[in-house]
């Protein structure tokens, strides 16, 4: 598709981002919330997620300008309510994504989806840093739970998976999950210890650098942000991190990591107030892609308009 002003304005030079199947980055929506216990309705988030990124334009005064092009290849074909199904079609369509672009963009879905992302690329060791209320340790005595994905693939990859979890809440997650942390080796940094400075969320992501991994991955449970941030969550996170705190993370963990796939998940649309929720989580992602990426040739002019 080729860049397009926006469809209500008669101005022919107001161009927004576009699709493009010659993108640098690979998008691809993952609409599976089977496994949640809360608010249901991610499902509908990829198609939500799209209509406020392709409604952005590229201008960038404060920062740099985004460049980049999507290669938009849909979304993933789920079997509603069938977990083998769908894991192996996401398992198969990240890995086709990975294959095709400088950086590959998922769109979620629950939190459990970045198990069966991360999949293709945990057979070398694997960086992983998450923005999120929890710990997502947890077992369950029965069931599937989004709550567990990041202890499954610590047990399906022992030694080779490293984690840093950025923003965990105070008074949202059981006591056995933070012993688990440490037996697993990950770095956790809580939400209350970066309300004076932002350093130990730095030190976490310069500690995943060093440790050496192959490749590199970012995960953003958007429920990390305080309610207000992100009314249209799973899981409401009262007092939790403000959109300018995880921009700073973002970028800074984007130039250092170089992830080659990051997601976005735990948006709920139907819960939205006003797609607040949704505006916010959009605009961060496409922070994210200019750190990573170096808004593919956009020019940098902080401030300089």
């Amino acid at each position: 598709m080729e860049a397009r002003s926006y469809s209500l304005l008669r101005d022919p030079l107001d161009i927004r981002i576009s699709p493009s199947p010659e993108g640098e980055i690979v998008i691809l929506g993952v609409p599976w919330d089977w496994s949640t216990a809360g608010r249901p309705g991610a499902r509908f988030a990829p198609g939500k997620v799209r209509s406020w990124i392709y409604r952005f334009t590229g201008h960038a005064p404060g920062s740099r300008d985004f460049k980049c092009r999507f290669n938009d290849l849909g979304d993933v074909e789920v079997a509603p309510g069938d977990l083998i199904v769908t894991s192996r079609r996401i398992v198969d369509a990240a890995r086709l994504a990975y294959s095709k672009g400088e950086l590959a963009v998922f769109l979620g879905g629950d939190h459990s989806i970045t198990r069966w992302l991360l999949e293709p690329l945990a057979s070398e060791p694997l960086g992983i840093l998450v923005l999120d209320a929890h710990y997502d340790l947890r077992s369950v005595s029965e069931g599937y739970t989004s709550g567990s994905w990041l202890w499954d693939l610590h047990l399906a990859h022992k030694g080779s998976v490293y984690a840093a979890i950025i923003g965990v809440s105070d008074f949202a997650n059981p006591e056995y999950m933070a012993s688990r942390a440490r037996e697993a080796g990950f770095t956790v940094v809580p939400r209350y210890k970066l309300i004076e400075d932002l350093d130990a969320a730095y030190e976490a992501v310069d500690r995943l650098k060093s440790l050496g991994a192959r490749n590199y991955y970012v995960s953003l449970d958007i429920d990390h942000l305080h309610a207000s941030y992100a009314p249209g969550v799973n899981s409401l996170n009262p007092m939790g991190m403000t959109p300018w705190e995880s921009l700073k993370i973002l970028e800074y963990a984007g130039r250092t990591l170089k992830p080659g796939g990051l997601d976005l998940v735990e948006l709920v649309p139907e819960a939205d107030v006003a797609d607040i929720t949704a505006s916010t989580a959009s605009k961060l992602l496409l922070y994210s892609i200019n750190s990573v990426l170096g808004g593919c040739g956009g020019e940098s002019r902080p401030y300089n308009i």
